[in-house]
């Protein structure tokens, strides 16, 4: 019998697609793959790698034209090399 549960506050929501981000203060924009989602975090792939704690502005932009994008500051709280690419976990700070 499986006891287990979920330690979370909020649910993640897994999510393929692209976003832009920047550095906050900075113009030159990079791409990334969002992974999941949550009320309170980010979870995506990006080629740079950026230090915990730095942070972070982003625009996701749905697919659906019906839905506006969503603008976000994050602070990256943790940074794993995976292969190729970077996983770096965000906490939201401000939704604008």
């Amino acid at each position: 019998m499986s006891d287990y549960s979920e330690k979370r506050d909020f649910q993640r929501m897994a999510i393929d697609c692209g976003f832009s981000f920047s550095k906050t203060g900075e113009q030159q924009s990079h791409d990334g793959q969002v992974i999941n989602l949550s009320s309170k975090g980010i979870l995506f792939t990006s080629s740079e790698p950026f230090e915990v704690g730095t942070s972070l502005e982003f625009v996701l932009t749905p697919s659906n034209s019906l839905t506006p994008p969503m603008e976000a500051s994050v602070t990256v709280s943790r940074v794993d090399n995976k292969e190729s690419v970077y996983e770096l976990a965000c906490k939201i700070e401000e939704i604008r």
